[in-house]
């Protein structure tokens, strides 16, 4: 897992941490800018407060400057990790990023003996399913209107972890 990230010059300068309430600013800048319907603050707050709830960050640094290109949030419960929400920043988009986001949470999961993944997406996120389809994830089920904004389905997504 970290040889990919290492090996992909995209990604190579990235630092991952996790976050904390001082980066709220930052997360919610970028997740209004990647979706449509995007989360309210209190979400992000109300994550950072669950122990089993992790808000990771790809960060990259210049001299003294920290911008935060992206993060994955995602419970891990028992044996199962759940991916709730995934972005980058505009300006960072396929360089990599989320690739390397979902390898580090998933490395997370497998050292606290996690061995499913599951996640929610949009059927017209083609960009989401492209990702999870090159990273092993499978559609299992679908939920109908399970998006109450526009009453779209989601698609249920796994994968195992070796």
């Amino acid at each position: 897992m970290n040889s990919c990230i290492r090996n992909n010059p995209e990604t190579s300068n990235l630092i991952f941490s996790l976050a904390t309430a001082d980066d709220l600013d930052e997360l919610v800048a970028i997740e209004n800018q990647a979706f449509p319907f995007p989360w309210p603050c209190q979400h992000f707050i109300a994550e950072l407060a669950k122990d089993y709830s992790r808000t990771l960050l790809a960060i990259r640094r210049n001299r003294q400057e920290r911008e935060i290109c992206g993060y994955i949030i995602f419970w891990l419960i028992f044996d199962e990790m759940h991916i709730l929400n995934l972005a980058v920043k505009t300006g960072y988009r396929r360089q990599g990023i989320a690739r390397a986001l979902i390898h580090r949470a998933m490395h997370t999961a497998s050292c606290n003996q996690v061995r499913n993944v599951w996640l929610e997406v949009r059927p017209s996120n083609q960009a989401a399913l492209s990702l999870y389809h090159s990273l092993g994830f499978r559609c299992v089920a679908r939920r109908r209107k399970y998006y109450s904004e526009t009453g779209e389905d989601a698609l249920i997504m796994s994968r195992a972890i070796p």
